[in-house]
């Protein structure tokens, strides 16, 4: 049968009373328009009605010195799993996450397999809920939202159903025992896993160590030095759940406009709601808050059950600082982060995350959390989800909540969905930490106006600035077309010019010489030199001729 990993298993290892383990979604649907009869009640039989496969037939086996590993159950009772809860009128949104939060606070029994389906219905609009939960050692959060996004169709006119517990194809457990290497290869394989990971590991503690001695700078914040704050509060069983929607579109126009991602928009939008709660409550963090971010690890197409992800700490903004400079620092922040974690080996990043994680559980377990420095302040998740409607059995889901488990050493954990044009968020707390829940979604929904303001008035000053640099850049133009038109007329003759000058110059000196010849041959009186020859060889006393050849008569005295 399936084994455990040894990350999935740290989840049961972990569990107590006051911290369940297990991540659950609360998806609303809104029946079919003039359906005739009980919906609720229709659907319920018809999921009935569907096969339970595997992995959702399996349990857990084992004893306190040896690690459990998957079993079938033999007596698997689909109506343990599946389970019916109506609201008191009015059935509000409100009631809805109250009951919720009290299914949140209950452990999974451990004698059956580890998830629960409960079905709400009674809400004032006409909708019923489905709330989910399935135990962590099963898988991530990631995992859960694909499987849930399975048994849904894209039309409203595909009445085809498919149950959650049904087997998918990627719905399985790894199993160790089916590699079909031989020994040596996986030994070979280990040996040099074994080493990468060790040689990550120590060299992630000696720079760890270097930059809290101020040596060496980094990237990766030092675990156990997040400010304290009543996000820190201790926890007990007890859970409080809210939710809140965001729209996509507008959330993206702020990741274009600022050159940021979509997952940095999402943080800086809860870190400015949770330091505007905290100053609500009177409280300033003494530096930036730190987030633990999951973070995937699966490489592509393995789609298996189970545990694949890291949770990296990541300092946000500081408080008072203009929403924009917050986000892109908080974009900085956590793009050196997963620059840093890429660059060790996904074992070395897994052992990493347990190492804290155990650490901050440790101090929970021997009650003396208060006492240490926190290994972060929230948690943050952002996991992506469809695009379009889906539907179920003709009803379309409107919304999809996610929630997770509240992370040792904090309070309140944050995740974010995206669904048909909007990012819905799940917010789970501690009954008591955090008595006031239903205000943050609130507090988001401030502090995403209050950066959508200053992504607006930075596009303003970025076009006025982008305005007076080409304003500036054409009048340096027009300056500089002036200054060379002012250098030609004052600069020496070109080649061009200067023969030119030459060519009249060299007319000139010729018009003179003719000039001066035709001075030369002609006399005082003006008469070329033929003229005067013709008249000193006619005689002085011969008869002048008229124009028409005829002799002109001498004057008369």
């Amino acid at each position: 049968m399936p084994t455990l990993s040894f990350y999935d298993y740290a989840f049961l290892l972990t569990e107590t009373a006051d911290s369940p383990k297990h991540v659950a979604g609360v998806q609303i649907f809104r029946p079919p328009a003039g359906y005739a009869g009980d919906y609720v009640s229709d659907l319920i039989e018809t999921l009935k009605e569907r096969p339970v496969g595997s992995p959702f037939d399996f349990k857990l086996k084992g004893s306190l010195l040896s690690k459990p590993e998957w079993v079938r159950d033999d007596n698997f009772d689909l109506d343990y799993h599946l389970r019916r809860s109506r609201l008191p009128r009015p059935g509000s949104r409100h009631q809805l996450m109250e009951l919720v939060g009290r299914l949140h606070s209950i452990l999974l029994d451990r004698q059956r397999p580890l998830w629960e389906i409960h079905v709400i219905d009674g809400l004032e609009d006409g909708c019923f809920a489905l709330y989910v939960k399935i135990h962590h050692s099963y898988c991530d959060g990631a995992t859960l939202v694909r499987l849930l996004i399975e048994t849904l169709n894209t039309s409203a006119d595909d009445r085809r159903i498919r149950a959650h517990w049904e087997a998918t194809h990627s719905a399985t457990f790894s199993d160790e025992a089916r590699d079909p290497g031989s020994t040596v290869d996986r030994g070979v394989g280990l040996f040099r896993r074994t080493v990468e990971t060790v040689t990550d590991l120590s060299g992630l503690v000696g720079r760890m160590t270097m930059q809290r001695l101020g040596l060496q700078p980094g990237h990766l914040p030092v675990p156990f030095t997040a400010p304290k704050t009543r996000l820190n509060s201790v926890v007990t069983r007890a859970r409080r759940a809210a939710v809140g929607e965001l729209p996509l579109d507008e959330l993206k126009a702020i990741s274009k406009a600022t050159d940021t991602t979509l997952n940095d928009v999402v943080v800086t939008i809860c870190d400015i709601a949770l330091t505007r709660y905290l100053r609500r409550h009177h409280q300033t963090p003494k530096g930036p808050l730190v987030a633990q971010m999951p973070v995937s690890l699966r490489r592509d197409g393995n789609a298996q059950m189970g545990n694949q992800l890291a949770i990296l700490p990541v300092t946000l903004g500081r408080a008072g600082q203009d929403p924009v400079r917050r986000l892109k620092a908080i974009s900085r922040s956590a793009a050196e982060v997963k620059e840093d974690a890429a660059a060790m080996s996904p074992d070395a990043v897994s052992i990493y995350t347990l190492a804290m994680q155990g650490a901050a559980q440790a101090g929970e377990l021997l009650g003396v959390a208060e006492s240490l420095p926190p290994l972060g302040n929230i948690l943050i998740s952002n996991v992506p989800g469809p695009r379009v409607p889906l539907y179920l059995w003709g009803a379309k889901m409107v919304s999809a909540y996610p929630l997770s488990a509240i992370p040792p050493g904090l309070s309140m954990n944050i995740t974010v969905f995206s669904y048909d044009g909007k990012f819905d968020i799940g917010l789970i707390a501690g009954y008591d930490a955090v008595p006031d829940i239903e205000a943050l979604p609130q507090f988001v929904e401030e502090a995403f106006d209050a950066l959508r303001s200053a992504t607006q008035r930075h596009l303003l000053r970025s076009r006025k600035t982008r305005t007076k640099v080409r304003r500036r850049k054409t009048q340096a133009a027009k300056k500089r077309k002036t200054v060379s038109q002012n250098k030609k007329l004052s600069k020496p003759p070109g080649k061009t010019l200067a023969r030119k000058k030459e060519l009249i110059a060299t007319k000139k000196k010729s018009s003179a010489r003719k000039s001066r010849k035709r001075s030369s041959a002609t006399g005082a009186n003006g008469a070329s030199s033929k003229k005067r020859a013709r008249s000193a060889t006619k005689p002085k006393d011969a008869p002048a001729r008229s124009k028409s050849g005829g002799a002109r008569p001498a004057a008369t005295s």
